[in-house]
């Protein structure tokens, strides 16, 4: 099977459409600057905003919706772009990402509702990371499957993700990417970990000092090769190959020799049948961090060695869209393929956690093996709803940095490996709202001061923080997923199946939390909002 790029839509800080980031990409000037429409007291970090604001872009979109998030907005634009650029007119499976979800109706409106001043559900419904998702297919009539949400690689996995449908031969068609929208969540919890630059990003370069933050959305079609022909769609280039794995080494930091990023590469070019000299571009993730760039360098002189080719981060000109920086990203590298006629070229999206992609984008089509008809087996669930043996599974000192529920899904894993007794190979955890207790936590001290927020809270706010807590405490370094949904635990299930029946693992821990949080509860409970926040998990096998 060959898997085609059919359609393309996007949206960054240096325009809306292909066309004017064409343009862009061209002239390589970036387009990051003090914040304007971002409601922020820091105008000392550069960011790369869409120019454009909520009512200008609900104009672009045709969206009425006085209140819409402005992830949404995004997500719109590039969407449905890439649906009339690809001549999709079929309701077709739709894959997405995102992290921050409605940040930004929450934190304006969060102030209200801790004093009592409003309780409408909206609030909390909008929060919801797949939400975001929902909203999208909704107004573009399509099926939503899965909103990936593991930190910056997010929208890269996304794509992955959505090509597993086609090997598994469960669609001819489907459109995947990521939107992402700045906060001031966003840009204080960044802040918080020292990592934002005062100046324009320079990845790679001896006096890096940091991160430009930046939003936008971009979306392709993945097709069927015959498909495609066979309705006359034009065709960009091929998916030939892509792999994910874990560094399981810390919650944000690279490990120092690029281990995770390492093996998604290798992952990606075995995938694809290619050797390290066939690349010829690789679009880095180069977030211009220190750590970030000398460990991304790391792996790739230890991939490619002799043969390295022409490596870019075109983050400069963007800012760091985080979870949508992978399908920007993967557009960008098309864009350089057709400019100067490179053959294969790669694309890199590190996340929190660990959580390593990498995807090579191919002039001419290579043949993947369709996915296997495995149907893998569940072991015994494990069902946890207290802590209260914590000590027994958790070293004291991590088990002091985790929430209550961190702590149960802990146990759950390991008790699950114990009842099992399987070696896994992968991770996958399915969530509805994450974090919330130190996102609850957070949004409280962001309401008394836009600044000074906790490092530790923040990190532990991203939905993948279980997926790479675990990681790390069993050294799991394969493949890593984190999917928010309405039915968590169903869609976790159906994304650790695609990953081994694509055979990019054997074994999967798959797990399942979400967070109670007292004082938000008459907030779930006005939204209808009904979980139990027990943890569970299981293994889904093989063999």
């Amino acid at each position: 099977m060959r898997i085609a790029i059919t359609g393309i839509g996007i949206i960054t800080a240096l325009g809306n459409g292909l066309s004017a980031n064409r343009e862009g990409l061209i002239k390589g000037v970036p387009h990051v600057g003090s914040p304007h429409i971002l409601p922020t007291v820091h105008s000392e970090w550069p960011v790369g905003e869409v120019p454009y604001t909520n009512s200008e872009l609900a104009h672009i979109t045709g969206e009425e919706s006085p209140e819409m998030t402005r992830n949404v907005l995004l997500g719109l634009a590039a969407l449905k772009e890439a649906l009339d650029d690809g001549g999709i007119t079929d309701n077709i499976p739709f894959v997405n990402a995102t992290t921050v979800g409605g940040m930004d109706i929450t934190e304006k409106y969060y102030p209200q509702w801790r004093n009592a001043e409003w309780r409408h559900s909206q609030l909390f419904e909008q929060h919801e990371t797949d939400f975001t998702t929902r909203q999208l297919a909704l107004r573009c009539s399509l099926t939503p499957v899965a909103t990936l949400s593991t930190a910056c690689s997010s929208a890269l996995n996304a794509i992955m993700y959505a090509a597993e449908l086609l090997l598994t031969g469960q669609t001819l068609q489907a459109v995947a990417g990521g939107t992402e929208a700045l906060t001031r969540f966003h840009l204080n919890g960044f802040a918080s970990l020292g990592i934002l630059s005062e100046r324009i990003c320079r990845p790679f370069k001896d006096d890096r000092d940091g991160i430009n933050l930046g939003e936008g959305a971009a979306y392709l079609v993945l097709e069927e090769e015959e498909h495609a022909k066979q309705r006359g769609a034009k065709i960009y280039a091929y998916l030939s190959g892509f792999g994910n794995r874990c560094d399981a080494y810390h919650q944000t930091a690279s490990s120092p020799d690029g281990e995770g990023a390492r093996e998604a590469m290798k992952a990606a070019l075995t995938m694809a049948k290619l050797k390290a000299q066939d690349i010829t571009y690789i679009n880095a993730h180069g977030t211009a961090t220190v750590n970030n760039d000398a460990s991304e360098l790391c792996a790739i002189q230890h991939v490619f060695g002799d043969s390295t080719p022409l490596i870019e981060s075109t983050k400069p000109l963007t800012g760091h869209t985080t979870s949508a920086s992978g399908s920007i990203e993967a557009v960008f590298s098309i864009l350089r393929m057709q400019q100067n006629g490179f053959r294969h070229v790669l694309t890199n999206a590190f996340g929190f956690g660990g959580n390593d992609s990498s995807l090579i984008l191919s002039k001419e089509g290579s043949d993947l093996l369709p996915a296997a008809s495995t149907i893998p087996t569940a072991t015994e669930k494990v069902s946890v709803e207290t802590d209260t043996d914590y000590k027994t599974y958790i070293p004291l000192l991590q088990a002091r940095r985790m929430t209550e529920q961190m702590r149960c899904l802990v146990i759950a894993a390991r008790r699950a490996l114990e009842v099992s007794g399987k070696t896994i190979d992968g991770i996958v955890i399915g969530t509805r709202y994450g974090g919330m207790v130190p996102t609850a936590a957070l949004l409280d001290q962001l309401t008394e001061e836009e600044s000074g927020l906790s490092p530790a809270l923040f990190m532990s706010s991203t939905h993948n923080a279980a997926a790479g807590t675990l990681a790390r405490l069993l050294q799991c370094k394969g493949y890593n997923m984190t999917v928010v949904d309405c039915h968590p635990g169903e869609t976790a299930r159906q994304t650790a199946r695609l990953a081994i029946c694509s055979g990019e693992a054997k074994n999967i821990l798959v797990g399942e939390f979400d967070e109670k949080v007292p004082s938000l509860q008459p907030l779930l409970d006005a939204a209808g909002c009904d979980y139990q926040p027990a943890a569970t998990a299981y293994i889904l096998c093989s063999d």
